[in-house]
């Protein structure tokens, strides 16, 4: 987990991130707190990039790919718009067979069917999940298999192939299907609770969802590239999520965007770990609103059944109805009530805030998710020391506070390459 926040206004673009890294698993993860997530993307230094989540892509670390691609691109000119560089970005993990060798495409393929093939067999579980049931009898359970495999071969067979995907990697997918599948069947075997389940159609239902749903069970890391193209006088921020190559192709889905223009106000967004910047800056979170939204509703409901009590005669289904309608408008009132009290206005100071100032608040923020972070949770997932970079249109990119894994002054051939 991480927690970082980006700030625009027509000055400058600052963008934030604490330094904490997870690795391992349950039960004995183990925590850092000295991993580098705030990265110049050009050689210009009109454009930065951060990360979030997964801190590898196809197994090359974030870092050294992007530092690859800076020092590839470094003697292209500066690009017209920022969208060009997240386009060539992709362009350089897109077709790039040093960092992603054709036979580390390949193993990856493989293991993600596996994955596809588990979360296939956690889908159909929960609508038929006699499949499994080692007390029962064998015809019960193949029924039970038969019925699930059919619910979600139908649900599959009406979702489109993912949006990027190549006839090419279709292809690859279902050659590497076919690869595993005498593998496949040995391990279901040896589980007593798979032992029903038909390889056969296991194998091609994880061929469906690796090809037509890669997002609802594949790791993915958030990128945030911000800054200025050359012919951009304000700056903007683009949020894209890499989900790694499917057969030849990078597969990756854009989250949204924001372009600070003559008209478009400033704007502040948190990314990953974020409950108490949000509630800085929205006046509530998402575990808040949902706390508000249940009690709500159990009131509301509950007022219906002491009428009832009473001897009111009620419609149920006309009042499910009209309690539903009027729950989401309460809702609705809630969140705009909520942002006109605290994020609106908060966007009116951001367009008059000094590049120092939206630095020290940027900065604030992390501090604070951190606190909670510590006080509240033993996972100590954000924390460390917390970089803090700041681009404008004159002077580029700045770094405010930002760590070193060496001491620079002792390393002065390093600096004088860098220059």
């Amino acid at each position: 987990m991480t927690s970082e926040v980006l700030m625009l206004n027509k000055d400058a673009v600052v963008i934030a991130a604490d330094s904490a890294v997870t690795t391992g698993r349950d039960p004995h993860p183990r925590y850092s707190k000295s991993a580098n997530k705030i990265f110049d993307l050009s050689a210009h230094g009109n454009v930065a990039l951060t990360i979030y989540a997964s801190a590898d892509i196809d197994r090359v670390p974030w870092e050294l790919a992007l530092k690859l691609f800076r020092q590839g691109d470094a003697h292209h000119a500066e690009r017209p718009q920022l969208e060009d560089y997240s386009a060539a970005l992709i362009n350089f993990l897109q077709a790039n067979n040093r960092l992603f060798p054709v036979a580390v495409r390949g193993d990856i393929l493989s293991k993600r069917l596996y994955r596809a093939s588990g979360h296939v067999l956690t889908e159909i579980a929960l609508t038929n999940p006699g499949f499994q049931d080692v007390n029962a009898i064998p015809a019960q359970r193949q029924a039970e298999w038969q019925a699930g495999h059919r619910t979600c071969a139908t649900r599959l067979s009406a979702v489109p192939v993912a949006t990027l995907l190549q006839p090419a990697d279709i292809a690859l997918v279902q050659a590497a299907s076919n690869q595993i599948l005498a593998d496949l069947s040995k391990e279901l075997l040896t589980e007593p609770r798979y032992q029903y389940v038909n390889p056969n159609q296991l194998a091609a239902l994880a061929m469906e969802v690796l090809t037509k749903e890669p997002a609802s069970f594949l790791s993915s890391t958030g990128v945030v590239i911000a800054g200025y193209g050359g012919d951009e006088i304000f700056p903007s921020y683009i949020h894209l999520r890499f989900y790694g190559h499917i057969g030849d192709t990078l597969y990756w889905q854009k989250i949204n965007s924001y372009a600070v223009t003559h008209d478009n106000d400033a704007w502040i967004q948190p990314f990953a770990q974020a409950s108490m910047i949000e509630r800085f800056t929205d006046g509530f979170d998402s575990t808040l609103a949902e706390i508000n939204r249940e009690t709500s509703l159990t009131f509301v409901q509950n007022v219906l059944k002491d009428i009832a009590a009473a001897g009111v005669q009620l419609n149920p289904v006309a009042f499910h109805g009209v309690v539903t309608q009027r729950h989401n408008e309460f809702m609705d009132a809630f969140r705009l009530k909520n942002w006109t009290e605290n994020f609106y206005p908060l966007r009116r100071v951001l367009n008059s805030l000094s590049v120092s100032e939206m630095g020290h608040l940027a900065e604030s923020l992390l501090v604070l998710e951190a606190l909670r972070e510590r006080v509240t949770s033993p996972s100590e997932s954000v924390g460390g020391p917390i970089d803090v970079a700041v681009i404008t249109k004159g002077e580029g990119l700045i770094w405010l506070k930002r760590k070193h894994y060496f001491e620079p002054q002792l390393n002065l051939r390093f600096m004088n390459r860098s220059k």
